[in-house]
């Protein structure tokens, strides 16, 4: 009877050390949040998003060994885009209407990360999102960096449903504050 119990607490330690490997597959889908403004544009505006990122964000590890891979399910050049255009007609734009040549606003995702490290008893995780933008309009070129960056604790591992809310939330204030910068607004209008 003695020999049963330590076996079965030797092997619930030997499961409990060994962690569970999972994977969180999310959708990354920024919400432009902007005040309506009554703002128009002369020119039509183009807006194409690119990306040389993977699908893959990266991984948890937590203090208590279990692991989760996290990867986009979506097409993350197209919800930006449609964020951002969205933001655009919140703003008053109307970028499908316009004179030619159009002004050109290119948007590049170069970060999209979730990295861990552990300390002690928690996890702690660093949420990154950037884009890199370009804009051409009435004769000049317009380049800035926006990024934001987020940082978590836990304890265990986060629902899948928490990393895609977190995710969500800094691809959010990232392209929000794309369309708060007023240079390009000063060049859509």
């Amino acid at each position: 009877m003695l020999n049963k119990k330590l076996l079965l607490t030797l092997s619930l330690s030997t499961l409990l050390l060994a962690g569970c490997s999972t994977t969180h597959y999310i959708s990354v889908t920024p919400q432009a949040d902007v005040k309506g403004k009554s703002l128009t544009n002369e020119r039509v505006i183009n807006v194409t998003t690119s990306t040389k990122l993977t699908n893959s964000i990266g991984f948890i590890k937590t203090s208590i060994n279990e692991r989760a891979d996290i990867f986009t399910t979506n097409d993350v050049k197209q919800s930006v885009k449609d964020s951002v255009l969205a933001g655009l007609r919140e703003l008053g734009f109307t970028p499908e209407q316009g004179v030619m040549p159009a002004a050109d606003l290119q948007i590049e995702i170069t970060k999209m990360s979730y990295t861990t490290t552990v300390e002690t008893l928690k996890t702690v995780a660093t949420l990154e999102f950037e884009l890199k933008t370009t804009l051409a309009a009435k004769g000049q070129t317009y380049k800035a960096n926006y990024g934001s960056e987020k940082v978590r604790e836990y304890g265990t591992m986060p629902y899948q449903q928490s990393v895609q809310d977190d995710m969500n939330s800094l691809a959010s204030q990232t392209v929000n504050r794309l369309l708060s910068d007023p240079n390009i607004i000063i060049l859509l209008k």
